[in-house]
């Protein structure tokens, strides 16, 4: 009886480990089925954002819409790090050199880190970006439009394949977000981000943060209530910026279909004409 129970438990862990195995492959697969998808949207060669195409999506075995999110932190730069991708911060009286590092979505951060996002969509529309700060007991705080502004991209919220919007732009003041906490008991920082077909009307839009009323939040949640689900790209995490995404996302240029595709995929249940969106949580641990 042992020898059959033993017999039967090698049986179940080959099982198991196989299953496992067919997971991970059809994940892997479902990640680069995306990305193909996204990457086969964005120019073949080097464009300006001006000159972007207004164009319907490629047809592709995605039948909902792609956004593509890369979270980024900063670190002390190293000497191996090209040049053009340092960023000179004047911070507390000092000049440090910093880099941004690819980190997963759901990374914990610390209170002091800096961080960076940059968005992508797979197809053409408008970003808005929607931060709350979230408490232990689930509770949120007042909602405010973190972008667009006039001092980001001078307001301009296009949005498209190649064409990607940092938040905040490199040439903010500061370019990154410190995380802080509001009060003792905060858990994250929670970002709505949404891709519309049009414009949103009715906003006034200046250069510090918006500040929404939570009725006028609920209309827009009605609207852009969808399914999504999201991927990582493992093999890009810890990868520095590179110099093509530093110049795409200072506006000078459009990312290529030759160039990294966004650490973190959603793919949403959003046809085209609907708005997209999806809730990114900045965790932030002790």
């Amino acid at each position: 009886m042992i020898k059959n129970a033993l017999w039967v438990a090698a049986m179940l862990a080959v099982s198991d480990t196989g299953n496992a195995q067919q997971s991970a492959d059809s994940t892997l697969r479902t990640r680069q089925l995306w990305d193909t998808t996204l990457l086969s949207q964005r120019p073949a060669s080097t464009q300006k954002p001006s000159e972007t195409p207004i164009r319907p999506p490629r047809s592709s075995e995605v039948k909902g819409t792609l956004v593509g999110v890369t979270l980024w932190r900063l670190r002390p730069s190293k000497p191996a790090d090209m040049a053009g991708t340092r960023a000179l911060i004047q911070e507390e009286a000092t000049n440090e050199r910093w880099v941004p590092e690819r980190i997963a979505s759901d990374t914990t951060l610390v209170e002091g880190n800096r961080v960076r996002l940059s968005v992508e969509a797979g197809r053409t529309g408008y970003l808005y970006v929607i931060d709350r700060d979230e408490y232990v007991d689930g509770a949120k705080g007042d909602p405010y439009l973190i972008f667009p502004t006039q001092r980001t991209r001078g307001g301009d919220n296009r949005i498209a394949p190649g064409l990607v919007v940092e938040i905040p732009a490199s040439d903010d003041n500061p370019p990154y977000f410190k995380l802080q906490r509001s009060r003792p008991d905060q858990a994250a920082e929670a970002l709505t981000i949404v891709v519309t077909a049009k414009p949103i009307s009715g906003l006034e839009i200046g250069r510090q943060r918006l500040k929404l009323t939570e009725s006028q939040l609920e209309v827009w949640e009605r609207t852009w209530r969808t399914k999504s689900s999201h991927l990582e790209a493992p093999a890009q995490e810890g990868k520095a910026y590179t110099l093509a995404e530093k110049e795409a996302g200072s506006g000078r240029k459009l990312l290529t279909q030759k160039d990294p595709a966004p650490q973190t995929m959603y793919e949403v249940d959003a046809a085209l004409g609907q708005a997209a969106a999806v809730e990114l949580k900045l965790k932030i641990g002790r």
